[in-house]
């Protein structure tokens, strides 16, 4: 397990726990919030702002969430992912497939925008993992892809701040303590 807390306004890292003791052996020594990882459906609002950002998508367009296979230029097969739940929702406003974290609206998401645009975009919310669009397919707007969570802080500061992400500030000042 790990986590860190960071103020959005300023970046600054209020606290970072990236393993239960870094100390322990043999897996101690290991930091996850600066570790590649899969980010699981984590990922999705940024897929959903880069659609906005590029006006293909307004908060209320309808996805249809019903089965829907994919298919992959060079692939034999097919792409069809389901919902967390095992259950198809049919029409869903973005907002509300967002907010229920649906996974076929968020394919569908990743599909108009394309994945070679949506690498490409993420490095405007700082994210830098993301390198070749070859690397990956559908899968990742629902965490196909791995990416530090240092970077995924970054990237969520840019919705309390106006489409601005701010870089983690992890230490403000040295003092010297005398005496």
């Amino acid at each position: 397990g790990a986590i860190l807390v960071t103020r959005p306004p300023t970046g600054e890292i209020l606290s970072m726990v990236g393993s239960v003791d870094y100390f322990a052996s043999p897996s101690g020594a290991f930091n996850v919030t600066t570790a590649d990882r899969q980010p699981g459906s984590a990922i999705k609002p940024i897929n959903y702002a880069i659609g906005l950002e590029r006006k293909l998508v307004t908060p209320a367009t309808l996805f249809l969430d019903i089965p829907t296979c994919f298919f992959a230029a060079g692939q034999p097969i097919k792409y069809c992912p389901k919902n967390y739940d095992g259950v198809f929702h049919g029409a869903a406003q973005l907002r509300f497939a967002l907010g229920n974290s649906y996974n076929i609206p968020a394919v569908k998401m990743l599909a108009i925008n394309g994945v070679e645009n949506f690498v490409a975009s993420s490095s405007a919310f700082t994210m830098t993992t993301f390198k070749d669009p070859k690397n990956y397919g559908l899968s990742l707007t629902l965490g196909g892809g791995e990416v530090k969570m240092t970077e995924m802080a970054q990237a969520f500061s840019s919705f309390p701040n106006r489409g601005i992400p701010k870089k983690l500030i992890a230490i403000l000042e040295v003092k010297n303590k005398k005496g």
